[in-house]
């Protein structure tokens, strides 16, 4: 084998090994946008709930009692203020895996523009 053909061939192995250190990030961040479930309490805990990565409701649960301490409005605002905390909070979530991403990617481009 000639210099020029080792020198190739190491040249692929390490962009072959880069790329698949990248395919195996990019898993690993859905993996992870998918698992954010954010569990959220009211103030008072009469409302328990939770979102997923899509800020989806996923479970709801009233403490006993709360249906006859509040009106339908109060119970409503009650709600929807803990679900606009849960949304919010599995958006910082996500917005951070997308941060950690985006420097995830920066670095591998970074690495396999170095190879080349």
């Amino acid at each position: 084998m000639t210099a020029a053909y080792e020198s190739d061939a190491e040249l692929v192995a390490r962009n072959v090994a880069t790329i698949d250190r990248v395919q195996q990030t990019l898993r690993d961040l859905r993996k992870k946008w998918a698992s954010i479930n954010v569990h959220m309490e009211s103030a008072n805990g009469d409302v328990q709930l939770s979102v997923n990565h899509q800020g989806r409701l996923m479970s709801l649960s009233l403490a006993p009692g709360c249906t006859t301490r509040y009106t339908n409005e109060g119970l409503e605002r009650v709600i929807s203020t803990t679900l606009q905390a849960a949304v919010a909070e599995a958006c910082a979530e996500f917005d951070e895996i997308e941060r950690n991403a985006e420097q995830a990617t920066l670095e591998a481009a970074h690495l396999i523009g170095d190879l080349s």
